[in-house]
């Protein structure tokens, strides 16, 4: 099982193409969804929020500032995701009396 794990985290495949007929399941895109809120973030801040772009006319916009790439529009979901890198104080503060 180690190795599997291992094997799994170091495959890499960079997609070109998407084929826009094909979608993920729901059920599989939501078990990404929460594998991507269970993974683990330095003293649990959670710093992160995951836009999924749905409206073809918004993934339209957002091509050019993605170097024009196709798979912006063609794939069958779009995951901004938006990392806040410098948390304030009172974020912080917030975070610690939860």
């Amino acid at each position: 099982m180690q190795n599997s794990l291992l094997d799994a985290l170091n495959w890499r495949y960079a997609t070109k193409r998407f084929d826009p007929s094909q979608k993920i399941p729901e059920e599989t895109f939501e078990r990404l969804l929460e594998s991507i809120r269970l993974t683990p973030s330095s003293y649990g801040m959670q710093p992160l929020k995951i836009l999924n772009i749905a409206n073809q006319e918004l993934r339209e916009n957002i091509k050019p500032i993605a170097w024009n790439q196709q798979q912006v529009v063609d794939a069958s979901h779009l995951l901004v995701f938006c990392y806040q890198t410098n948390p304030g104080e009172q974020e912080v503060k917030e975070h610690v009396e939860r």
